[in-house]
């Protein structure tokens, strides 16, 4: 069963974290010729207080 981990910033909503793991899921299952129901998908949210840029947080950035 393969599983996706996608890590970012917590910078989109829900109704487009539901899109994303939908496509993502499609493309996957299509790729491994599985059912979508076999693909895991995780997704991690980051404040922009935790992510390092050119050794500069992203929330120093803006």
């Amino acid at each position: 069963m393969p599983v996706i981990t996608i890590a970012g910033n917590d910078g989109i909503s829900i109704e487009k974290k539901r899109e994303m793991v939908k496509k993502v899921s499609q493309t996957v299952a299509e790729a491994y010729d599985l059912p979508i129901e076999a693909i895991t998908v995780l997704v991690q949210a980051y404040q922009k207080e935790s992510i390092g840029v050119a050794g500069e947080l992203l929330s120093d950035r803006e």
